[in-house]
């Protein structure tokens, strides 16, 4: 194949533990390629009846994984993607100054020099975060996260 490994190997006679042997493998590229045929014959024994993924993949030295990737891809299907993530919501309290209703943290004492323009929010771990309204949004979120860590 395109790539290869090199190994080194060393053994001691003075083992105590029952290990003899010691293999090294390292390898002197950071990403190696296979060309159409690599692929192809790797794809053709594993297709083979009987073959097993794992036993090919070690015979070439490489990942079961790139094998799969190889034949889905062959079969023209897409490589498979991550499900995308919801959104996660958190409470949200907006002080308009008016009488609460229905509030979800006990009140506590007023921000020091804080108008009446201030945005509070209930963080999952029940924690109460509280900014002014002018505050960035990017900051707020940094800090929800580091409260909620």
């Amino acid at each position: 194949m395109a790539g290869s490994k090199s190994r080194t190997s060393a053994s001691t006679d003075a083992a105590t533990d029952g290990v003899t042997r010691v293999e090294i493998v390292t390898r002197a590229e950071s990403r190696r390629e296979y060309t159409p045929d690599d692929r192809a014959r790797v794809l053709t024994e594993a297709a083979m009846p009987g073959a097993r993924m794992l036993q090919v993949a070690q015979r070439y030295g490489i990942s079961p994984s790139l094998v799969y990737r190889w034949r889905r891809e062959a079969a023209g299907r897409p490589a498979r993607q991550a499900l995308p993530r919801a959104p996660r919501f958190v409470p949200l309290l907006v002080d308009d100054g008016g009488p609460r209703q229905g509030t979800v943290v006990p009140p506590s004492a007023p921000m020091p020099n804080a108008g009446t323009d201030r945005i509070e929010v209930v963080l999952r771990n029940g924690r109460l975060l509280r900014v002014g309204a002018g505050t960035d949004a990017t900051v707020v979120a940094r800090l929800a996260a580091a409260l909620e860590a």
